[in-house]
């Protein structure tokens, strides 16, 4: 999306929307932060037109996102190591880039707004050198050498859609390249809007009339009945029957997952890993709120989402218990009928909803992750009752934490048998079951976060 260039009052006046993107993505690298949250901080405490907000947005947002492709691009034109150079310096680089590369704004132009910045925040030597940067680049950024695809396809992919090499190196081997790189692209493309129905007090259908003067446009998800998809520049929050909890915002993908618990009235259900909320709130719907749920969570701030989200929607038999699964699981021996384990994971089906994410992960990381999903598997053995069903998910693309977690199992417990989830999808999802049984939803291919499930039932 091309955004209207911002323009000052005067000549030497320091345009507010790129000083805050610079403030906000400043603050990431010298404190770790989020850049959504320092955003929403630096916003709140200026009163911005809303235009001038959405480029604030989009420009601090898009640089983060495009950091690892953009510094290729700064760097065939600087003299200096973008490392070497001060946090202040980089982050206006990367901004003029971005600008030039996405917004399409005019090099002069752009060149003169990040001197004025550079001044502002560096001196006059660094001032001298993001012009004689921005100049060059726009005149030749295009030109920039970028290993092509069939000779190099890692550095093709992990440059051209800003991911890290051991990440892209990690998917090419399980998905190979043609599949890597559409997921990747699909990563830097903005997420749907999707917001589940409370089907326990009102339709789909009257929602979406509810709506319709909100938004843009509004559709059915022809997977999820409880499911619309909304293209809107409200805050969904403010929209009508969010407070009074008529829906709830969550991913499509996330949705499908309660369904192969197949909950029923009056089962015992405990969803072990449940803030905050989403999924547990969802199975409370789907049985009318008449099921024993219980939501663990080892996080107080998230557990108490958990209970608020229950409040809003008006759903009255989630009880939440606080604590480690591993050692709560011992006092619900032989007592549920069904647990949810969406683990603690990666998250690596999430990057474009979070744009820091894949800077904040490391292929470590990964592995220690999946020896604590095996620990909270585990627990749940002896909890469920014979005939009863353990569904194990993460937001995870890593088969480490999915498929492989899931074979240990059930290598270790033979009384435990891998379900086919296709009887109990609410309907026919194309390409979302793996040969070997598991759910499995992309990006690329369904629109939705990436997501992974077993249904495990015990038979022993």
């Amino acid at each position: 999306m091309a955004y209207r260039m911002v323009h000052p009052t005067t000549a030497d006046q320091i345009c507010p929307a790129r000083k805050l993107a610079l403030l906000a993505l400043v603050e990431v690298e010298k404190k770790d932060a989020y850049v959504n949250l320092s955003l929403r901080e630096l916003m709140r405490q200026k009163r911005l037109p809303s235009k001038e907000r959405a480029m604030i947005t989009a420009l601090a947002m898009g640089v983060v996102r495009m950091r690892l492709y953009l510094d290729h691009i700064i760097q065939h034109f600087c003299d200096y190591s973008l490392d070497e150079l001060p946090v202040f310096a980089r982050n206006i680089l990367r901004m003029a880039a971005y600008e030039l590369i996405f917004f399409k704004h005019p090099a002069p132009i752009v060149g003169n707004e990040y001197v004025k910045l550079a001044k502002r925040f560096e001196h006059k030597g660094i001032a001298s050198l993001v012009n004689a940067v921005v100049r060059s680049m726009g005149e030749g950024w295009q030109s920039v050498p970028i290993p092509s695809l069939d000779e190099d396809p890692v550095s093709h992919i992990s440059i051209t859609t800003s991911h890290p090499r051991w990440m892209v190196e990690r998917w090419v081997k399980f998905w190979g390249v043609d599949e890597t790189l559409a997921l990747c692209r699909a990563n830097n493309e903005p997420p749907p809007l999707c917001i589940r129905v409370n089907l326990k007090y009102t339709e789909r259908e009257l929602v979406a009339r509810a709506l319709e003067f909100r938004c843009r446009k509004i559709e059915p998800s022809p997977w999820v009945p409880e499911c619309l998809r909304l293209d809107t520049t409200h805050d969904v929050t403010k929209l009508p029957g969010f407070i009074g909890g008529l829906f709830t915002v969550q991913d499509e993908g996330a949705m499908i997952v309660p369904y192969l618990l197949e909950p029923k009235p009056g089962e015992i259900i405990i969803d072990a890993c449940a803030a905050p909320g989403g999924k547990t709130t969802h199975i409370a719907e789907l049985v009318k709120d008449e099921a024993e749920i219980i939501a663990v969570d080892s996080h107080p701030s998230r557990l108490k989402l958990v209970e608020e989200n229950a409040v809003r929607l008006k759903l009255f038999n989630i009880k939440t218990l606080l604590g480690d699964w591993t050692e709560l699981a011992q006092q619900f021996i032989n007592r549920a009928d069904k647990v949810l384990l969406d683990v603690p994971c990666s998250g690596t089906g999430t990057l474009r909803r979070k744009v820091d994410a894949r800077w904040k992960k490391s292929e470590e990381q990964v592995k220690q992750l999946a020896e604590l999903q095996s620990r909270l598997l585990e627990a749940s053995v002896p909890v469920v009752r014979k005939g009863g069903v353990i569904v194990y998910a993460t937001c995870s693309l890593e088969p480490e934490e999915d498929e492989e977690v899931i074979k240990t199992f059930l290598e270790r417990h033979p009384e435990f048998v891998l379900d086919d989830p296709r009887p109990f999808l609410p309907s026919e999802v194309p390409n979302a079951i793996t040969q070997e049984g598991f759910l499995r939803l992309f990006p690329h291919k369904h629109n939705t976060d990436g997501v992974f499930a077993a249904r495990l039932r015990k038979v022993g």
